[in-house]
């Protein structure tokens, strides 16, 4: 009896030993295989980090390589050694940066050209200066610079440059008849045309300061000459200078002359012509009592 009751104990507690074995046998084995896939997935991201590192090798040396081609191409064999040489820190045993290494060093070392000056030449620094001048109002300064340059080269800006000197002599015979010097305006004027002929406004105003510079010569000597010019003057342009007030003094000269010779018709005729300029009060004082002897002659006739 007692040995039935230790076998049946001894059944019993078999499968209860078993158990955990089994389960430590699991644990076990599934430790293994995490270990196991752990390092595949270690040597797995070595393998891809080593592609890559490999492709990104690849793509620097390709850079590199076009580089030191372009400069190369440009005559620069310095910076090219130098791009080679980056190849081969990369990529000891490349047969392009090796073979091209060995190409530039055998190339003949060409004379280094001596930099010439890239400063404006001579007949630049001139035209700059004259342009200053015209600018800053000097005009005879400019006038002679722009002159030298025609002469030195008279293809360098040409257009430009007879466009400029044009200006400088209006703008100076403007200047210089402004302060009553009409003889050197004429001649501004004249320097001006013959660059530009067809310029109708300078012309006109070439023509009416030379007339006037002969109102100016025959003045107090030729009375008739006179008025002649300042009509001619008048009738083209009535508010140019002063003409109108000298056309009428130019008409009573002439009266006050003629009455002096007892010429008193003619006198009156002078002084008619005066009030049709400009009607001042005392020229048809004047004018009655030369009609009257005027008149008083007639009937003595």
């Amino acid at each position: 009896m007692a040995m039935e009751t230790r076998q049946q104990d001894s059944a019993g507690t078999f499968p209860m030993l078993r158990a955990p074995s089994i389960f430590w046998l699991i644990v076990a084995a599934s430790a293994c295989l995490a270990v196991l896939f752990v390092f595949f997935m270690v040597v797995q991201g070595y393998r891809d980090g080593l592609q890559r590192g490999e492709a990104q090798k690849r793509q620097h040396v390709a850079i590199l390589l076009q580089r030191a081609s372009d400069f190369l191409d440009e005559g620069r064999r310095q910076e090219a050694l130098a791009s080679y040489n980056s190849v081969l820190k990369l990529d000891a045993r490349n047969a392009s940066a090796l073979h091209a290494i060995s190409t530039v060093e055998a190339m003949p070392t060409a004379e280094a050209k001596p930099i010439e000056p890239t400063g404006p030449s001579p007949i630049e620094l001139e035209w700059n200066e004259a342009l200053a001048q015209l600018g800053a109002g000097n005009l005879e300064e400019a006038i002679s610079r722009f002159v030298r340059i025609q002469t030195a080269q008279p293809d360098f800006r040409a257009e430009e440059a007879v466009e400029a000197l044009f200006s400088a002599y209006v703008e100076l015979g403007r200047k210089r008849a402004g302060s009553d010097q009409l003889e050197e305006a004429v001649q501004l004027f004249d320097n001006a045309l013959q660059l530009r002929p067809t310029d109708s406004d300078v012309r006109h105003e070439r023509n009416m300061t030379a007339v006037y510079v002969d109102v100016k010569t025959y003045w107090g000597a030729d009375w008739s000459r006179v008025i002649s010019l300042l009509e001619k003057l008048y009738h083209r342009d009535p508010g140019f200078r002063n003409v109108e007030y000298l056309l009428q003094r130019a008409h009573v000269e002439l009266g006050d002359s003629l009455a002096s010779e007892g010429a008193w018709c003619a006198a009156v005729a002078e002084y008619t012509s005066a009030i049709a300029v400009l009607d001042w009060m005392e020229l048809r004082v004047k004018r009655e009592s030369l009609a009257a002897r005027c008149e008083a002659e007639m009937n003595n006739g």
